[in-house]
């Protein structure tokens, strides 16, 4: 069977039954860490029960580029450098302030604006809580000048209220915890967005090496630079600038490399079966006189936290 898209999340059981095929964005060019400029503007809240304005921290914005530096996949550039936020991301490696003038190290810009909504629901012995967050946002490479997408990404946070014995409702908000509330959702709808970058831009590397027995490899790629703890990856060999799908694999990362599992080889493409052939022969010769590759397919479960 085909699988699906790869636009999701994507485990070792939905590809190990199915034919090896590249993922549609696979792109040699893109296995380096990319430029991403975040800006999330009009920020705002509604608490939809009394049509009041909901607190929302003025901060989120910035909370929300400190998360897309998590991912390693990106080197988050700050598009004006009197701001200063970025600074501790900065000295983390996370992060790069650019300077006016020398934006050519932007690949992406990721823009939006973010919406927050508090429900209210009576239900039989208790009130639920509804935070509601909403991303709209558009992605734009910017050395091509296109816009690769955009969409509404959601997230939802539930509290509850309960009443007590002495008919008291158990269970208030204060400020403080409402912000909080609003910054999980906002999480859910962020690892959305995670989600679409990673599925548009795969993280990739060279295969330099595998074992005697072919039955583990290396990649020239690890946490450092985007490949991601369960990440599932399509080995395969470039040939006359074809790129032919060999087998699906796993990554276990380590800093600044990978192991890469194969575990569900291509057994439908003749080209594919002559490379396997010959990579069974002398799997250290294979990969040593080969273009051979590895690339994300799908990302993880939990892409905001896969170390």
């Amino acid at each position: 069977p085909q699988p699906g898209s790869g636009d999701g999340f994507i485990l070792q059981k939905d590809l190990e039954n199915c034919q090896v095929v590249m993922p549609p964005n696979a792109n040699t060019q893109n296995f380096r860490k990319l430029g991403l400029a975040v800006q999330f503007q009009n920020i705002s809240g509604v608490d939809r029960n009394t049509g009041k304005p909901l607190k929302v921290d003025p901060n989120l914005s910035k909370r929300m580029q400190v998360e897309m530096g998590k991912l390693k996949r990106y080197t988050i550039v700050d598009l004006h450098s009197d701001n200063g936020f970025l600074a501790d991301m900065e000295d983390a490696g996370l992060a790069n302030v650019v300077e006016q003038g020398e934006q050519r190290q932007i690949d992406l810009l990721l823009s939006g604006s973010m919406t927050f909504a508090k429900e209210i629901r009576e239900l039989s012995d208790y009130t639920q809580v509804r935070y509601v967050a909403e991303f709209d946002f558009i992605c734009k490479d910017l050395k091509d000048g296109t816009q690769k997408f955009a969409e509404k990404a959601p997230g939802l946070a539930v509290r509850e209220q309960r009443w007590s014995i002495t008919g008291g409702m158990r269970g208030g908000f204060s400020e403080e915890e409402e912000s909080a509330a609003c910054l999980e959702a906002a999480m859910k709808a962020i690892a959305v967005v995670a989600n679409k970058l990673g599925n548009t831009y795969p993280a990739g590397g060279r295969i330099v090496g595998c074992t005697a027995s072919g039955e583990r490899m290396t990649l020239d790629r690890g946490f450092e630079q985007g490949i991601a703890g369960g990440q599932q990856c399509v080995v395969f060999v470039e040939d006359e600038g074809v790129k032919i799908p060999l087998c699906y694999a796993r990554a276990e990362p380590s800093d600044n490399t990978s192991g890469i599992i194969p575990y569900a080889w291509d057994k439908t493409g003749k080209d594919a079966a002559i490379f396997k052939k010959k990579f069974d022969a002398d799997p250290k010769a294979f990969i040593k006189n080969n273009e051979v590759f590895a690339v994300g397919y799908g990302v993880p479960e939990n892409p905001m936290d896969a170390r």
